[in-house]
């Protein structure tokens, strides 16, 4: 029949999205949400306690204490080495001419001539050593015992020639060239403990005593003694 409808005909308009991508609000909308969640989780949790401090004590610096000696002192030390060089050398002579005569490399004369030798330049060198003139009245007691160990070197030489003419295996002269380098090893003592003495500080001659500590918190403290016709007053006194 003409002009009857089909069933589809009575089907219902549908309206028509006005905004053809409807998801296009979803992902920010998510976005915003994990922000706020985000935000909302970071203030609910406590401040983190902060880690104790490291404390490092560093100690107080370490003090230099520079010496300046006197000028009289430091020329004597330059002669104390003179002196040291000296009686080596001696000590070297010696068993130079005993090694060389074990070898039979020289006469029993040539070696007597040598030791003889030796034992004068020791004489002559004792002269200078007990001469000296420029010895700090500081050091004379302890220069005064050089003096006195230099002067039994020389003999010391003399029973080596006694020895190298005796008619034995040789053992009277090695036993004396064993006292020979005693007696430089005395000598060598001796010089060192002029050293010592030398770079000990000096006790003023008025009487007073000023003992300083320095480094760190330690006090200072200086006592002086002063002696007059009334009685001798001592005052002491801390620096902190």
């Amino acid at each position: 029949m003409t002009g009857r409808k089909s069933r589809t005909d009575y089907r219902l308009p549908v309206p028509r999205n006005p905004d053809p991508k409807h998801g296009r609000w979803i992902l920010p909308l998510i976005i915003l949400a994990m922000i706020v969640l985000t935000i909302t989780f970071v203030n609910s949790l406590e401040p983190a306690e902060s880690e104790a401090g490291t404390t490092t004590t560093v100690p107080p610096p370490s003090t230099t204490t520079t010496t300046t000696l006197p000028l009289d002192v430091a020329a004597f030390l330059v002669t104390l080495d003179v002196y040291e060089t000296q009686v080596n050398a001696f000590l070297g002579d010696i068993q130079g001419i005993n090694a060389d005569w074990e070898a039979r490399e020289i006469t029993s004369g040539e070696t007597q001539a040598s030791f003889e030798e030796v034992r004068d330049n020791i004489a002559a060198w004792e002269d200078e050593v007990a001469g000296a003139s420029d010895v700090p009245a500081s050091l004379a007691e302890a220069h005064v015992q050089l003096v006195v160990e230099v002067a039994d070197l020389a003999p010391r030489v003399d029973d080596i020639v006694t020895g190298l003419l005796e008619l034995d295996d040789g053992s009277m002269r090695h036993a004396a060239v064993i006292d020979f380098e005693d007696q430089v090893a005395v000598i060598l003592d001796a010089i060192a403990n002029l050293r010592t003495l030398a770079h000990q500080p000096s006790t003023p001659t008025d009487g007073s005593t000023t003992t300083t500590t320095s480094g760190g918190e330690e006090p200072t403290t200086s006592i002086t003694t002063t002696t007059t016709e009334a009685g001798t007053t001592t005052s002491a006194g801390t620096d902190a």
